[in-house]
């Protein structure tokens, strides 16, 4: 039987970050989950190709970067959970986003070299894809 584990990650104060394994005895995949509250910074008649275009970024940031040691830099699922029918401006609307990377190599899931990496990466997706957007504002909570 599979059992899962998953490990937070305090790296921005926008954003919850987790990442875990579904098999943590022995991985063959581990997942990157980034979740906020963001507001619109502007109004837009297609916020599909919006969030498309961000989550487009995050691929090229994932491609980018330096996990080709230990992760197929080739084989990645992006999942980027963002309702584009709720957006308008002066709401506050959930994102969730959930990124599958493949190892390489067995490696456990507790080491530091894929804590480290996982940690990289998320940072580098936050701050050079999510704050840099000029779509939207992020926020921990809904309220705050």
């Amino acid at each position: 039987m599979k059992t899962g584990k998953q490990f937070k990650l305090d790296l921005n104060s926008k954003f919850k970050t987790h990442y875990g394994s579904v098999d943590y005895k022995n991985p063959k995949s581990i997942y990157l989950n980034i979740s906020s509250w963001f507001i619109p910074l502007h109004e837009s008649d297609n916020w599909d190709r919006v969030v498309g275009l961000l989550k487009r970024n995050i691929k090229f940031n994932i491609h980018d970067s330096n996990i080709g040691a230990l992760f197929s830099s080739k084989k990645q699922i992006v999942d980027l959970d963002i309702r584009t029918s709720g957006i308008r401006t002066n709401k506050r609307s959930y994102m969730n986003c959930e990124i599958t990377l493949f190892l390489n190599k067995e490696e456990d899931i507790k080491s530091d070299v894929i804590k480290n990496t996982a940690g990289n990466l998320i940072n580098s997706i936050i701050k050079n894809t999510l704050i840099e957007s000029k779509d939207f504002n992020f926020y921990l909570s809904k309220t705050s």
